[in-house]
């Protein structure tokens, strides 16, 4: 009768023990990917036209549409760039609890563009127009983006 009680002993002893082991590491695999709410929260990155650069804080971490979780602890510097395009350079930072401005949403601007059009507008556009096929061409602007970056420029000179 002394080993069925010693086995039992050994069991019950145990139990506590590796049950805290196994929801110690339910816990831990459960939390690793998931935001801490009080201080983490994800924001989700998006740009027209898509397929931008996305940095934080100097490291790239993908093209748009994106998500990364960020701290809310402390600003911090996104840039979306794309060849072809102005980039967008702004902070994600805390507000009362939440991150702004959450999602990122850009629409980049051709760098074609002069800040402002000049004596003769519509000879403007036409060489505006010809370089975009340059741009092309030469895959600074990818065919996808062409019909964005065009409307730009006409809604610009408009």
């Amino acid at each position: 009768m002394n080993r069925p009680n010693s086995l039992f002993s050994a069991v019950s002893l145990r139990a506590p023990a590796l049950l805290l082991a196994l929801a110690a590491g339910i816990f831990a695999s459960g939390c690793a990917d998931q935001p801490n709410a009080v201080f983490e929260e994800p924001v989700t990155f998006t740009s027209s036209p898509s397929k931008a650069t996305v940095s934080i804080d100097g490291s790239n971490i993908g093209t748009t549409p994106t998500q990364a979780v960020l701290s809310k602890e402390h600003d911090t510097h996104i840039v979306i760039a794309k060849p072809g395009f102005v980039s967008a350079d702004l902070y994600v930072h805390g507000v009362d609890g939440h991150l702004q401005p959450n999602p990122v949403n850009v629409a980049l601007k051709t760098d074609l563009l002069p800040e402002k059009p000049g004596a003769n507008p519509q000879a403007e556009m036409a060489t505006c127009l010809e370089n975009l096929k340059k741009y092309v061409a030469i895959g600074t602007v990818a065919p996808e983006d062409e019909a964005y970056v065009e409307q730009q420029i006409r809604d610009f000179y408009k």
